[in-house]
């Protein structure tokens, strides 16, 4: 059975990844219109937990997953491992006696419980007692309600999480009433866009950036790329000449180090040394994003029956976001880059453009992050690619970036924090309801 899978990531006040949302959709049946919404719902996720993984698709980092009553009260979370789940009660659950005792029989078992649109109502308060996170949706609930929710409950050591949380001001406003986990896209869309231009120091990263999407590498540009850049030039010696690599002698040249390297080791040690560079002030999160839109467009483009180029589709995925990457308007950036105008067009959204092939590949992938199945089913009718298809190309580019960001594979990730465990005391849980 062909399946839609993504996630979505929940950050602390940090910015760090603390858990992904799992969002999914059968690739044959509509859950809105299926007559058996729950068997499809159940049969995707045995799919994606044993099919793909859950170590796999999250990098270790605990699941939040959807349960409505039906599979609250069945026995779905066999499938889930306690540590690394977080069973999410979706807002259609009402709160009765059979419903705690399913909550009860969980959290025993070792889950952490999430209430999804939460509200100060009578419907948190019963659930309150039973689970250990709170989740509040800052598009769905009034500036009173996101307040008196953090007021009321974290007396009781609940975890609040603010999803859709889609501009910095909002963030903000979350931050101070003392939400700690948050849920949207508002990482990505800067409000402070300053001087149009690009700075000179970050023209040339850019520029290398667009040099390794060849598909022969020019050699002699590169070098001189990194040349003209002291910061590049010292990083790129210091890398070659790392205990990754066991030359015979120290490498003191840029261009005979360029040739030891080779094409794979060259756009690897770029990713690192640019995006770095680029993204220096800026969350990890929204790096790690921007390499996961240029490999899935990439993929998608692959594995299409449409022309799409080789370069471009990296290109057009990775630089949509070069705006919350540098803070500036995208305009004036691809001014000062040698750009194809397909890309333009696609990026900016150019009047008239929406039958270009790169517009609805970009679209394609920043509605497979919100989970917008619709509008993928109908790209994908489109690239010609069916529901499993085009979740390969997703896995494979989740799989990518995280060997770019891990670029040593076994060793942790030092930007990340330790796996958390939202499960609250029981003691505490059991305490008094707050009186409404």
């Amino acid at each position: 059975m062909g399946f839609y899978l993504g996630r979505q990531p929940i950050l602390d006040r940090g910015r760090n990844v603390v858990g992904y949302e799992l969002l999914f959709r059968s690739g044959e049946t509509s859950f809105c219109d299926s007559a058996d919404a729950v068997t499809a719902t159940s049969q995707v996720i045995m799919s994606a937990i044993l099919g793909v993984g859950l170590d796999r698709l999250l990098g270790g980092k605990p699941a939040f997953v959807n349960f409505d009553r039906t599979l609250l009260l069945g026995d779905w979370t066999t499938l889930l491992p306690p540590g690394k789940s977080v069973v999410e009660i979706v807002g259609t659950v009402e709160p009765d006696e059979e419903v705690f005792f399913a909550c009860r029989k969980l959290r025993l078992k070792g889950y952490a419980l999430a209430l999804d649109d939460c509200r100060d109502d009578a419907r948190t308060a019963a659930f309150a007692p039973f689970v250990d996170i709170l989740k509040v949706d800052f598009q769905q609930t009034s500036p009173d309600d996101q307040q008196a929710v953090v007021r009321y409950y974290r007396k009781l050591q609940l975890r609040m999480v603010a999803k859709k949380v889609e501009t910095e001001p909002e963030f903000g406003r979350a931050l101070h009433l003392g939400y700690e986990y948050f849920q949207g896209y508002f990482f990505d869309r800067p409000t402070l866009l300053r001087a149009a231009r690009v700075p000179t120091s970050r023209i040339s990263a850019l520029r290398l950036v667009r040099q390794i999407q060849r598909e022969d590498l020019d050699f002699v540009a590169i070098e001189e790329l990194i040349r003209n850049e002291a910061s590049f030039s010292n990083s790129f010696l210091a890398y070659v000449n790392s205990g990754a690599f066991q030359w015979r002698d120290r490498v003191e040249s840029i261009g005979y180090g360029l040739v030891l390297l080779g094409a794979d080791e060259i756009r690897k040690w770029v990713w690192i040394a640019c995006l770095s560079s680029l993204g220096e002030s800026r969350p990890k999160v929204l790096i790690a994003q921007a390499l996961m839109r240029g490999h899935f467009c990439e993929e998608i483009a692959r594995s299409s029956r449409l022309s799409l180029g080789i370069s471009a589709p990296f290109l057009l995925g990775t630089f949509s976001l070069l705006d919350a990457i540098l803070e500036r308007p995208l305009d004036g950036i691809l001014d000062d880059l040698d750009i194809d105008e397909n890309i333009q067009d696609a990026l900016l959204g150019a009047v008239g453009g929406e039958e270009n092939p790169l517009t609805i590949l970009l679209r394609t992938v920043k509605s497979y992050e919100t989970g917008d199945w619709s509008e993928v089913e109908a790209a994908a009718r489109i690239f010609g690619l069916s529901a499993d298809a085009l979740n390969t190309c997703y896995l494979e580019s989740l799989s990518w970036v995280d060997k770019v960001i891990s670029p040593y594979g076994s060793k942790p990730r030092l930007d990340l924090p330790s796996i958390i465990d939202f499960r609250r005391s029981m003691k505490v849980a059991a305490g008094n309801r707050p009186n409404h």
